[in-house]
């Protein structure tokens, strides 16, 4: 992730001369703001390295199974507002990592939704990618990446790991 946050704010340096640009949300701990919003309310903000880390553990407790570990590097590297670009044709975006997200929540939020939807609690949704407006599932037992059609419940592999998709997401054109 360092990489891909690493090109991010190159491409912002180089191109506008200044960091990401993102909606801003009252809700949202003030930490990776870098500007007070603007009269679209929009502010920029960079990533910042997670010093408190999510223990994973008690969540594993709470959902009554383990975590892929490309899942929690993924949620216990950096705090983000957005991680999102191009993966061949396909526009990604991925769930953020905001300042006092309840990564808890988050993960009990989809086990319980997986269930009443008598889905497998295998893959764990990470995003979306677009036109095809379809979900980004990892797998939690190989860490493969998914593409989930709603409607038909199928799924299409995208990458072989969080890492390599994020590795390759190309930032998207203004």
């Amino acid at each position: 992730m360092t990489d891909y946050f690493e090109k991010l704010l190159d491409y912002w340096n180089e191109n506008y001369n200044t960091f990401p640009k993102a909606p801003w949300d009252k809700e949202i701990h003030p930490l990776l703001y870098v500007s007070e919003p603007d009269e679209e309310e929009y502010v920029f903000w960079k990533p910042v390295e997670k010093k408190a880390v999510e223990n994973f553990s008690v969540i594993e407790a709470e959902i009554k199974m383990p975590l892929h570990h490309s899942i929690k590097e993924y949620f216990n590297s950096y705090l983000f507002l957005s991680l999102e670009g191009l993966y061949h044709s396909k526009y990604i975006c991925l769930e953020p990592v905001e300042p006092g997200k309840d990564v808890r929540s988050y993960f009990k939020h989809l086990t319980h939704y997986n269930e009443s939807q008598g889905k497998e609690v295998r893959y764990i949704q990470i995003g979306f990618i677009s036109p095809d407006e379809m979900a980004i599932n990892i797998d939690n037992k190989s860490g493969k990446v998914y593409i989930e059609d709603y409607e038909t419940n199928q799924l299409t592999l995208l990458g072989n790991s969080l890492e390599e998709l994020i590795r390759k997401i190309k930032l998207k054109k203004s």
